[in-house]
């Protein structure tokens, strides 16, 4: 009996490449609309006594601000007529966010979950922004805005830090036994 060869050798030629093309030019990023920023920060550091035994704390306040922007419809403009000015809205919001950690003396032990409360020092606005300017939280009305809003908090942080150790901080750690001392 004849052996049959079933070695068969196949040549496979592939298509000829496409011809190479220029990546796309990267997306154009949107518009910042909303931004988070903090404004001022103090630590107040504690002892607490109770029962012969003491605790470290620390109450860090921070004073942080939410700025939105929010861009308005640009107006149907006929055939032949430039729209001049984008319609631009923001509102600049204030807040006073403290945050309560216990520390012992291999370190810290855990932090309650953070107060954040609104506060009074805000700003409101509208403007004409110069056609191709977006309207987003740099452009330069929304940070006159930021700037004045700081300001006001600058000329009034101490007294709100105070305030809230005061009133919301001191009275509840007292009243849960514990003799506080500022360090």
């Amino acid at each position: 009996m004849a052996k049959l060869n079933l070695e068969i050798t196949v040549l496979v030629q592939a298509a000829t490449p496409p011809a190479a093309t220029a990546p796309a030019p990267p997306a154009p990023q949107p518009p910042q609309l909303q931004r988070l920023a903090p404004v001022a920060q103090k630590a107040r550091p504690l002892t607490l006594a109770k029962g012969g035994r003491t605790e470290n704390v620390v109450v860090r306040y921070q004073i942080f601000l939410r700025t939105i922007a929010k861009p308005g419809a640009v107006p149907e403009a006929p055939e032949g007529v430039t729209v001049s000015a984008i319609p631009c809205v923001w509102t600049v919001e204030s807040y006073l966010q403290r945050d309560l950690c216990f520390y012992s003396i291999t370190g810290l032990l855990g932090c309650e979950e953070g107060a954040t409360t609104p506060l009074q020092a805000i700003e409101n606005g509208q403007a004409d922004l110069p056609a191709g300017t977006a309207c987003e939280v740099f452009a330069k009305p929304v940070t006159a805005a930021e700037d004045r809003v700081i300001a006001t908090l600058d000329r009034m942080k101490d007294q709100m830090f105070d305030e809230d150790y005061q009133l919301a901080v001191k009275p509840r750690l007292v009243k849960a036994g514990a003799t506080v001392t500022e360090r």
